[in-house]
């Protein structure tokens, strides 16, 4: 006879009660414990298990359905929500594939584009002089409902002058640098973290600035091997799923 998950929380800590339920509910839900479709514990059952009020799970359960990992179904409970997007992360990664994949058009907006000096890491990155001037684009591009990520392209101003304006008018980046002679190109490094998201992020994604997001970071390089850009893709956690197969 398997034993219930233990359940509970440290009073008299800066995070709230309800802020800890939430936490190690989405981690049973993350972590597969609960799975598509599955119910919930009731809100009595939780008060119970947890020593809390009903009114504080109330807070935890709402909290989840805001980031999408439960749907209330009236008089039946609350259940765990589809599971989000896949993005693979391979080496012909492009977000334009994965719009195609959800049936999306070019959904790209640009938001800012401006100039910056390459210090030594970004230099190193994009394997271009330090001191060398760069055209950093923040856009945010969308591939359906409730799937959008805050973006930053950095890219050698000196060989895509002009690829800000290309993206504004293609709306993507893949036809944009093509525009600019690079018709392929290839993800040959990618990074995954996670932070709070900047006010920027936060009001272009809406979300709340306390809402954590993942962050893939990566460099693409064209045919020969040189490095063509270093990206950034912002995304709430919970709406899309990173999945990186082994070879």
């Amino acid at each position: 006879m398997s034993a219930a998950p233990r359940r509970r929380v440290r009073r008299g800590e800066p995070i709230p009660v309800w802020r800890q339920i939430e936490i190690d509910l989405t981690f049973e839900i993350r972590t597969g414990f609960f799975g598509p479709g599955d119910r919930l514990p009731s809100e009595s059952e939780l008060a119970k298990a947890y020593g809390v009020h009903r009114h504080t799970v109330r807070v935890a359960l709402a909290r989840l359905a805001d980031e999408g990992l439960v749907v209330a179904r009236q008089g039946k409970g609350v259940f765990v929500a589809r599971r989000p997007v896949e993005y693979a992360v391979t080496r012909e990664s492009k977000w334009s594939e994965f719009e195609q994949r959800l049936a999306a058009r070019p959904d790209g907006k640009l938001l800012r584009s401006s100039r910056r000096t390459a210090n030594a890491e970004l230099a190193a990155l994009l394997a271009i002089a330090p001191g060398s001037e760069l055209l950093v684009l923040e856009s945010l591009r969308r591939a359906g409902p409730g799937v959008s990520a805050y973006c930053y392209h950095v890219f050698e101003h000196a060989r895509f002058a002009g690829v800000d304006e290309a993206f504004r008018r293609l709306r993507s980046y893949t036809p944009a640098l093509a525009e600019l002679g690079h018709p392929e190109f290839f993800r040959t490094r990618t990074w995954i973290d996670g932070r709070l998201p900047r006010a920027d992020e936060a009001r272009a994604l809406a979300v709340g600035s306390d809402t954590p997001v993942m962050v893939m970071s990566y460099i693409d390089a064209g045919r020969d091997g040189a490095p063509i850009l270093f990206g950034s893709a912002v995304v709430p956690a919970g709406r899309l799923r990173f999945r990186v197969d082994s070879p």
